[in-house]
């Protein structure tokens, strides 16, 4: 689909490195920014949300709309997945095949797509990199998402997808201290605070390792 270069885009936020970073960029490029966090009733949903909220005080500008919050639960779809169940959540070093959720990224971009009505000309970002190795992590899969939710939407939509070819590492590297600092990467969250030993926990400590930028994140469990 060719490029509608809106001024308005809704960015999905779930919170993380890559999503937080987005936000920041698009203000900083002077884009008028629609934060969206879409709440499935996951393990990690409630600890998401206060970081997802506490970043949007952080970052209040006059760019930066109200903070769109879906709540979308999908305990019956989902049943025995471990990220409803809370059994067998995978650990550091696990396969990244074991974080995988059916139809992820459609939904989110899907009921999304409904609470933006007043933004009549907005555009979609999600944070997706080149180390999303999944299905629909593809950009041959958004642009297919891209036909389908115009269609439903009813006029032209664009799904931005600004690091779709870069690695967590490199985003680190570009993406201010103060705003990696507000993020958040776990799917076992004691309280709010990030547990260290899960798989996400696991190799968001390796992504600033390798990036060589020091980790601002306090883990429950430091070893």
């Amino acid at each position: 689909m060719k490029s509608l270069s809106t001024a308005v885009v809704a960015v999905l936020l779930g919170g993380g490195i890559e999503s937080t970073s987005l936000v920041r960029r698009f203000l900083d490029a002077g884009r008028r920014v629609v934060p969206v966090h879409v709440a499935c009733g996951l393990l990690w949903d409630a600890a998401e949300a206060w970081h997802v909220r506490r970043f949007c005080e952080a970052n209040r500008a006059p760019g930066l709309e109200p903070l769109i919050e879906i709540d979308l639960p999908l305990h019956s779809f989902l049943h025995g997945h471990w990220a409803v169940s809370g059994v067998g959540v995978p650990q550091a070093g696990a396969a990244a095949a074991e974080l995988e959720i059916p139809l992820r990224n459609l939904t989110l971009l899907g009921f999304a797509v409904h609470r933006l009505q007043r933004y009549a000309n907005a555009a979609l970002a999600i944070g997706t990199t080149a180390d999303n190795s999944y299905a629909d992590g593809s950009r041959d899969y958004f642009n297919r998402c891209e036909a389908v939710l115009s269609l439903e939407a009813g006029r032209p939509l664009e799904i931005l997808t600004p690091y779709i070819t870069w690695n967590k590492t490199r985003v680190i590297r570009e993406t201010p201290a103060a705003t990696l600092a507000l993020s958040f990467s776990c799917v076992h969250p004691q309280g709010t605070q990030h547990c260290g030993t899960c798989i996400k926990c696991g190799r968001r400590r390796q992504a600033f390792e390798t990036a060589g930028v020091s980790d601002p994140t306090e883990y429950i469990a430091t070893g």
